[in-house]
């Protein structure tokens, strides 16, 4: 199945012809009338697709990440502790992972070093099963 992120399109129906066009369709052959007056390039149409990407762990638990930027030590605090264990990770923007760990169901502070890891902006991915939070951290 053919699918696209646009950020433009239109429809318009005139004199009997109907035209809907989507900006970074694949574009398929060019027809031309004999006299050149009328040119139809054609395309796939497009289904929109909405996928989640981020769920939260669970909404009635508040979680601190501080301080942000960091230099550091960065601490992440849990109102109240978790029913099971946390994987964390510190990852830049490639997906490339700089610090993994567990955070056990009974911690509510875990602080993480990132001394080691050069300055540049990260993310702190907290997973839980199949469900993510994602943090932006800034390491100076």
């Amino acid at each position: 199945m053919q699918e696209v992120i646009v950020s433009a399109s239109g429809y318009n129906v005139s004199e009997g012809v109907s035209l809907s066009w989507t900006l970074g369709e694949t574009v398929i052959p060019t027809f031309k009338s004999q006299d050149g007056s009328l040119i139809l390039t054609h395309g796939f149409q497009q289904k929109m697709i909405i996928t989640a990407i981020e769920e939260t762990i669970i909404e009635k638990v508040k979680i601190k990440v501080f301080p942000n930027p960091v230099t550091e030590i960065m601490t992440i605090q849990f109102d109240t502790p978790f029913d099971e264990e946390i994987i964390m990770d510190v990852i830049d923007y490639q997906g490339k992972t700089f610090k993994s760990d567990i955070i056990e169901s009974t911690v509510t502070n875990k602080q993480v070093n990132l001394q080691d890891i050069p300055a540049g902006i990260y993310y702190l991915r907290l997973m839980k099963g199949k469900l993510i939070n994602v943090y932006k951290v800034v390491k100076l």
